[in-house]
């Protein structure tokens, strides 16, 4: 036996997991063996093991039985509960998580990993106990499971998965029920002496950070055929054994953390595969010692002698769920050049990863890097490319083996990007992969970049690089990125200094030019964004790719962006116009320059209007984080930052440095802050008021109508101590199915809020949607602006309660920049029954950042 602990001791902890009293569960134990569920044994020594079958069987007993003495038919009832199944259209029970990001016509749920079909509710939470206890399917679980609901009014039981259901995140509840001749048990039967009692019939939620807790002290058999272990298949079995490997190494846990996270791209990957996708497999492309296969898209109509760009994916990905994430046929689409996309095998790396850290694998005439080669020769000579604009690009593992083809054959290519990878030659070897991705690798710059010059007998120039990489990034320490642009400069004989630096979409990017002015290197740092790549999905002309594991919607296209810095695009678009030009027009006039310091960050914390929240930083996950705010507030009366036009005016003459941070001694004329004086002497005047000073009166007023506020169903709560801060908050509150009303019931506030040019939306909320009648009842939350959903939270057959206030930061509204909008606050519940379906809503700290506030708040 492995793992785990003998049935006694089992159920000791269990009672601690659970915050039951261990006499309970010692109760139940002795009710399942003279129920004759179990056989009987000796306690202490000699204890039978407790194995998930067991283990499920007194969990159930716990989480179903309203009372002690109901445990075994508890048992006998849940145990046997049969999957549903799902009506037409596809009604499962699910939660829903913001506004759509892809097409009405977007993909489906994302298939699971975990498999349990034609399993029983016991046989079910049994199978997925043993994948929590195995080492190697922990992750896995971790990663896809939400967790498990069992209602005790009535004989019904859910698992429930994290997923992605048409471009948003969900958790998918797989129901299980009745099966045709079962009986409910007796509690619930009038027929057998069934009484209702309403405070013992609620539902139970076992989230899966606990059911692993619960699965690790159950004892496997050492028997490692149970067709349990193997129902993943072949690539988890893979993923196992990087998991066994990494699990020896100093930074096991963040590998562990890591392969949970690649499970989802893995099923999103093989969802986008099950699809048509817009790619062709190509043959016989030549020895293709590196054992890849060749995918390529090229657009109808393509002109004579056309770039072309290599795409490398990341780890578990494929060639065609990339080419969805990042957009790259869509901007090959528009300006005319094709694509080839290089795809692994499984059976090359157990996850699906160049390996990029093997020595076979990342030399030239060798391994991947020759199978890659020898694709863009078949490219070449089949379409009638431009050999003089071939440019390679890739993310992760997809990033590391683009240094590699950049060094190794550096004649080939005229450009490439880097996304979250990492420098040529920094590994050789799994292990010391692991410590560059982990932890980074640090040398000199003549030192990186002789490595790459001993890759290959060139003599040329060099090909210019982008480099793009998250700044929250755990998965590839982002130190990688400066040790990449090391490397780089030394090969183009560069100062580590930048020539440039500027603010491109809110990101930091840096330029290094060469002698003739042309920009030989960027670098952008994406703030607050974690593994992946940078994405701003849409159907603007500078927008593509959809939003995904490891694709991240922050506001900016580093396919578009990259695309243009290799001169792939016929036309600028006038959101890219060079900051140069734009601070060319600022000096021509102050007025101008004044303009461009308009706007600011309008804070309504309920109906107060709160400045330099200290809480306002992004604290959002998930796969769309998005940048820092780079915008903090600063006292702007009706929007206006004085500060700033002052600077820019005082820039504008050649007075003060450009682009600076307010009261800095270093940049400010003779070292004094001459915007910052006139700024403190008219806020000493009077002149200038805080804009905290004229929320005061309005939150005192303790009204909606004074806060701005307009509509029905909310209200304003004042100094209440469960507000996020103490303070003020909104809470708002709509039901269905009670006292006669069924059908769509919606409560909402709204105020007008006039945004400026790059606008932004954070709050923080609290939320019970209880829509946990059947599969076509709801409940729902929602911000809308004009109208149109930006953030959304529903509920559809499910309960879901957020017993902790959640941040959601930096919500994207530049679709509505330099508008009037307005901003509204929705709950709505939706009942087909008369049973009571409600949504509540507790909201603080809203806060539009570079809003010009219309009315007082």
């Amino acid at each position: 036996m492995v793992n785990g602990l003998a049935r006694y001791d089992f159920s000791e902890r269990l009672a601690d997991i659970l915050g039951e009293s261990r006499r309970d569960l010692r109760f139940r134990v002795t009710l399942m063996v003279t129920g004759g569920l179990m056989l009987p044994g000796p306690r202490g020594r000699g204890s039978p093991p407790a194995t998930p079958e067991y283990a499920a069987q007194l969990l159930i007993g716990t989480m179903a039985a309203p009372q002690q003495s109901q445990t075994v038919e508890a048992i006998s009832c849940y145990a046997g509960l049969q999957p549903t199944v799902v009506a037409a259209g596809d009604n499962s029970p699910r939660v829903l998580f913001g506004p759509a990001v892809t097409a009405a016509n977007a993909e489906q749920c994302a298939t699971s990993s975990i498999r349990l079909e034609g399993l029983s509710f016991g046989e079910a939470l049994a199978a997925l106990l043993q994948l929590a206890c195995a080492e190697e399917t922990r992750p896995i679980v971790a990663s896809e499971l939400f967790g498990v609901w069992i209602n005790r009014g009535c004989p019904v039981a859910s698992l429930q998965f994290s997923s992605w259901w048409q471009g948003r995140r969900a958790v998918i509840s797989h129901t299980y029920g009745l099966g045709p001749d079962a009986a409910p048990p007796a509690w619930l039967d009038p027929q057998r002496g069934g009484v209702v009692a309403p405070g013992l019939f609620h539902s139970v939620f076992l989230p899966v950070r606990k059911l692993i807790e619960i699965g690790l002290l159950t004892t496997l058999s050492d028997d490692r055929s149970n067709p349990m272990l193997n129902k993943l298949g072949h690539k988890v079995a893979a993923i196992a054994k990087m998991a066994k490997l990494a699990a020896k190494t100093p930074h096991g846990s963040r590998w562990e953390k890591l392969l949970s996270a690649l499970t989802a791209v893995q099923a999103w990957s093989e969802q986008v595969d099950s699809q048509e996708n817009r790619l062709r497999e190509v043959t016989n492309f030549g020895s293709n010692p590196g054992e890849l296969r060749m995918y390529s898209y090229v657009p109808e109509r393509l002109p004579a002698n056309a770039p072309l760009v290599v795409v490398l994916h990341g780890c578990t990905q494929s060639a065609a769920s990339y080419n969805k994430g990042s957009g790259w046929s869509t901007v090959a689409d528009r300006y005319g050049f094709a694509l080839l996309l290089p795809q692994q095998n499984w059976n090359n790396n157990p996850l699906r990863c160049f390996n990029w850290f093997k020595p076979e694998d990342n030399e030239r005439e060798k391994g991947e890097p020759l199978s890659i080669r020898q694709m863009v020769d078949r490219m070449v000579a089949d379409h009638g490319l431009d050999r003089r604009r071939v440019y390679v690009t890739g993310t992760s593992s997809g990033g590391a083996m683009t240094t590699i083809m950049l060094a190794t054959y550096p004649e080939v290519f005229a450009g490439g990007a880097v996304l979250a990878g990492v420098p040529y030659r920094t590994a050789r070897g799994l292990q010391e992969g692991l410590e560059s991705i982990f932890q980074g690798r640090s040398r000199s710059a003549r030192e990186w970049g002789e490595l790459v010059r001993a890759a290959s007998p060139h003599q040329g120039s060099w090909p210019k690089l982008s480099v793009w990489h998250g700044d929250a990034d755990t998965t590839v320490k982002p130190v990688n990125a400066d040790e990449i642009i090391k490397q780089w400069t030394d090969l183009h004989g560069l100062d580590l200094q930048p020539t440039v630096q500027m603010t491109v979409d809110g990101y930091p990017r840096r330029v290094w030019q060469g002698p003739d002015g042309d920009e030989l290197i960027e670098s952008y740092t994406v703030t607050g964004m974690s593994h992946g790549a940078a994405l701003d999905p849409g159907a603007e002309p500078h927008q593509c790719g959809t939003a995904a594991p490891f694709f991240n919607a922050v506001g900016i296209s580093s396919t578009h962006r990259i695309a243009d810095f290799w001169g792939l695009l016929a036309e600028r678009p006038a959101s890219a116009k060079e900051p140069a030009a734009a601070e060319q027009a600022g000096r021509s006039a102050a007025s101008a320059a004044a303009a461009e310091s308009i706007g600011g960050a309008n804070r309504f914390s309920g109906g107060e209007r709160v400045v330099n929240d200290e809480n306002a930083a992004d604290a959002g996950q998930g796969y769309a984080s998005g940048p820092k705010d780079q915008r903090a507030a600063t006292n702007r009366p009706f929007g206006l930052d004085v500060h700033g036009i002052i600077s820019a005016s005082l820039a504008a003459a050649g007075l003060l440095k450009a682009g600076r941070s307010r009261r800095t001694d270093s940049t400010a004329p003779l070292g004094i802050d001459v915007p910052g004086i006139i700024s403190t002497a008219l806020e000493a005047a009077g002149v200038l008021k805080g804009v905290g000073q004229r929320a005061g009166s309005a939150a005192s007023a303790g009204s909606l109508k004074a806060a701005g506020w307009e509509g029905s169903g909310w209200e304003l709560l004042l100094d209440d101590p469960r507000a996020f801060r103490g303070g003020s908050m909104l809470h708002g509150h709509a039901s269905s199915g009670d006292r006669g009303a069924l059908g769509a019931r919606a409560q909402s506030i709204s105020r007008q809020v006039k945004l400026g040019p790059q606008p932004e939306l954070s709050y923080v909320r609290r939320l019970d949607l209880s829509a946990g009648v059947n599969d076509y009842t709801s409940a729902s939350f929602r911000v809308l602006i004009d109208g149109q959903v930006v953030d959304e939270v529903t509920a559809l057959g499910m309960v879901h309660q957020e017993t902790e206030w959640l941040r959601q930061s930096a919500i994207d509204l530049s679709r509505f920049a330099n508008r009037t909008v307005t901003l509204t606050l929705e709950v709505a519940a939706c009942s087909n029954i008369y049973s009571t379906v409600h949504a509540k809503a507790w909201v603080d700290q809203i806060t539009v950042h570079n809003a010009v506030d219309l009315a007082h708040c």
